[in-house]
């Protein structure tokens, strides 16, 4: 059976509202938790290795992950959900965000304009 997509807009918050209350009940404890960030990641794992896209939101989560060795990902994962989102992130955290995005995507330093760079000497 088709879900009805001529809802009315107010009707899409209320669910959003109730959707993203049962998620936070369901990710205090801690078995489901465990449980759906290993799912998450297998998930993510298996869409890289078929080469299917992931939707934008997972892509980045992915993307930032990877900068992580494979047995802490779960760990940051699991801190990013139990972590509140209404509570702006401390400083530290903004100017290491800031940093990760200043950096090459192949890891390998900062992109050459994020820098200034000196005028080469003359020999």
């Amino acid at each position: 059976m088709a879900r009805d997509k001529s809802a009315a807009p107010k009707d899409e918050g209320k669910k959003r509202r109730i959707r993203s209350a049962v998620f936070r009940r369901i990710m205090s404890v801690g078995f489901l938790r465990h449980f759906y960030v290993r799912r998450l990641l297998r998930f993510m794992e298996k869409s890289k290795a078929k080469g299917r896209p992931l939707p934008p939101e997972l892509a980045r989560l992915q993307q930032m992950l990877a900068r992580l060795p494979e047995k802490k990902r779960a760990e940051a994962l699991e801190a990013g959900l139990l972590s509140n989102p209404e509570e702006p992130p401390s400083r530290e955290m903004r100017r290491a965000a800031a940093r990760q995005d200043r950096l090459r995507s192949d890891g390998r330093g900062y992109r050459s304009g994020a820098v200034t760079e000196r005028p080469k000497r003359r020999s």
